[in-house]
């Protein structure tokens, strides 16, 4: 063996390993930031589209929920280092409320995806103002998420907060859209939507519609509504659901504006029936036969939707990685069970990072202008 060659050779080894190392393999393989990292890190979309080819394999019985969550690991790309440690969720609502439930449902299988625990931070009060101030004031790290729901928006619009949703969080995911209808007494009068509008064209301040509460998604629906139709729907608000269901099945209001799992029973009891679905799309699955109210013309604003922000200046790879992560995790079985049983299932949900965030910021704009039309803003 000629030993003159063995230094050389060794000292290309180590150049090529070192030349391997420095090249990025992976989207995670490079620091935030570096500039060979942008041009790799694969979109939402891309890493969205290997998810569902994961979830395809698994709904049609190729391989089962554990072999899934393994594969979905594989295909989404990591952030160095992250996480290490466990991602505290802040529920700005109290345990067993909706926005709890969707925490815990779709933290499960995130969890596991993540391999770190997610732990849930209850944090009730001001129409989970309390538990948005709080995040505010973590580190921009990853480490703490936040569960909104439409409140942070219409609060927003209102300017009654030092903050502001919209500018000050990062965007991660929307899970749920709004899933409400216009729900009428089985008995009522009104057959349609077109025969509940055009009474209350004919009898102005006669027809009375409850919601939840004062200032919320409801009432600012019914403003819209008002406003574009030319009509004097009266609001009723009510805080408790069942409050609600006992007005409208007593004949104290005419249509109740709700969310379709809260008064399922009720439905298939045949003692209340739908009018129109308040949103972009028919519930198939509920009535295929009940219109949607954006093909009766109207765009409704606003919605009883859910998703997760973070602190604004959060890196964005994390927040891709946060995406990705918690949109396999919506679409396993033990989330996906979850929201057949609340029929959540029945709206379009889902929006990325940067349509979530130009849906709120349109919403805002949206419901700003109602809110000064009912003397809420100047």
């Amino acid at each position: 063996m000629n030993h003159r060659f063995l230094l050389p050779a060794s000292l290309l080894i180590c150049l090529c390993l070192i030349v391997a190392g420095c090249s990025p393999k992976s989207p995670g393989a490079t620091p935030p930031g570096d500039e060979s990292k942008q041009l790799s890190w694969p979109s939402q979309a891309e890493v969205v589209s290997l998810i569902d080819e994961v979830i395809l394999k698994l709904n049609e019985g190729k391989i089962n929920v554990d072999e899934a969550i393994a594969q979905i690991k594989e295909v989404i790309p990591k952030p160095p280092g992250y996480p290490s440690r466990p991602i505290e969720y802040i529920v700005p609502w109290g345990e067993g409320g909706g926005s709890d439930m969707y925490a815990r449902h779709i933290g499960s299988d995130a969890s596991k995806i993540m391999g770190v625990p997610v732990i849930f931070n209850n944090m009730p009060g001001g129409g989970g103002e309390v538990g948005l101030a709080y995040l505010l004031t973590q580190p921009a790290d990853g480490y703490t998420i936040y569960g909104a729901i439409a409140n942070q928006v219409i609060n927003d619009a209102a300017g009654t907060q030092p903050h502001s949703f919209t500018r000050d969080v990062e965007f991660i995911i929307r899970n749920q859209g709004a899933t409400e209808l216009f729900w009428v007494r089985q008995d009522s009068q009104f057959k349609t939507w077109e025969d509940m509008i055009s009474f209350a064209k004919s009898n102005p301040g006669k027809v009375k519609v409850c919601g939840a509460g004062v200032m919320g998604d409801d009432e600012l629906r019914i403003a819209y509504i008002n406003r574009e139709l030319g009509v004097e729907l009266v609001y009723v608000p009510y805080d408790a659901v069942g409050t609600r269901v006992s007005s409208l099945l007593g004949g104290h209001v005419d249509v109740m504006h709700e969310t379709a799992g809260t008064v399922i029973d009720l439905f298939h009891a045949k003692q209340i029936r739908p009018l129109a679905v308040g949103g972009p799309a028919r519930f198939v699955d509920l009535d295929p036969d009940v219109p949607c109210t954006e093909e009766l013309g109207l765009k409704l604003p606003i919605g009883r939707w859910r998703g997760i922000v973070t602190v604004k200046g959060v890196p964005s790879e994390i927040v891709d990685y946060l995406h990705n992560v918690f949109y396999a995790a919506s679409q396993l079985p033990y989330y996906r069970e979850y929201e057949k049983k609340f029929f959540q299932h029945l709206a379009r949900g889902y929006l990325s990072s940067a349509d979530f965030k130009n849906y709120c910021e349109n919403e805002k704009n949206a419901v700003e202008v109602l809110l000064k039309e009912l003397g809420y803003k100047k």
